[in-house]
């Protein structure tokens, strides 16, 4: 698939110097899965979320943030290219994705010119990405080559057997849940990605390929409301959420 837009990078003022350039920076973005687990005749990722595709949200927030030049969104294979939202001031580009996640990012990576350093890689199921976090992620890894958004465990960890009782209570202390933006240096991540097809290794995200190699992944705190479109119920809450927010906007330029 073709670039389907091509845009200037909008100037924007950088709140920390290690922050890379907009030019040196692209976003990943995996719209290929199937959703099995919010199952129906459209894909989740292109279900209607506050009147737009829920794809469209986080690629335009992504967008908007300033802060990367370009955007790679990874699609099903062998569908339609779909519309893309309007005013987003980035290249973007469609390519399809693969059988596993992994396969979608490495398809993705792929399809990044030469010139991009650094990789943003976030779900298309994640509607409420901030442009802070995102630069959250960008500065923190800084720090060691890669950072991921995750959020402290904070309730009571049981582990169940196969029956569905507890086998025992595990300590909280130390135990994140990982979100997306998940950031990385380009050649750190084609490594991760080259090691586990070599290795025959799947990972559940961009973080566990990284760590596979022996790369240190900062954590990075994220949001309570960068929230994962998982369920029908997700997708309820995702748009109450998103009420919130145009609630607090109006409220605050008023």
């Amino acid at each position: 698939m073709k670039p389907n837009c091509r845009k200037p990078v909008p100037e924007r003022a950088r709140s920390s110097p290690a922050l890379p350039h907009p030019d040196q920076t692209a976003a990943i973005v995996p719209a290929a899965g199937r959703g099995l687990r919010l199952p129906g005749a459209v894909a989740k990722q292109f279900r209607s979320l506050a009147g737009k595709p829920l794809f469209h949200h986080p690629l335009s927030r992504i967008a908007r943030a300033g802060l990367l030049g370009r955007i790679v969104v990874v699609v099903p294979a062998g569908s339609d290219p779909p519309d893309l939202p309007d005013g987003l001031d980035v290249e973007v580009r469609l390519v399809e994705g693969g059988a596993r996640r992994q396969d979608s990012v490495r398809n993705g990576l792929a399809a990044l010119g030469e010139d991009v350093s650094w990789v943003v890689v976030h779900d298309g199921a994640r509607p409420l990405v901030t442009p802070e976090l995102v630069e959250r992620c960008l500065i923190g890894a800084a720090e060691t080559g890669a950072a991921i958004a995750a959020l402290p465990v904070v309730d009571t960890v049981k582990a169940g057997d196969a029956e569905g009782y507890i086998e025992a209570t595990r300590p909280r202390e130390g135990l994140w849940l990982a979100q997306t933006p998940q950031v990385a240096r380009r050649e750190l991540l084609a490594r991760a990605l080259a090691w586990a097809d070599a290795n025959d290794f799947e990972g559940t995200d961009e973080a566990a390929l990284l760590e596979a190699v022996g790369v240190r992944v900062k954590l990075v705190e994220g949001s309570a409301g960068n929230i994962k479109v998982t369920t029908p119920g997700d997708m309820e809450r995702a748009a109450r959420l998103m009420e919130l927010e145009r609630h607090a906007e109006a409220e605050a330029s008023a």
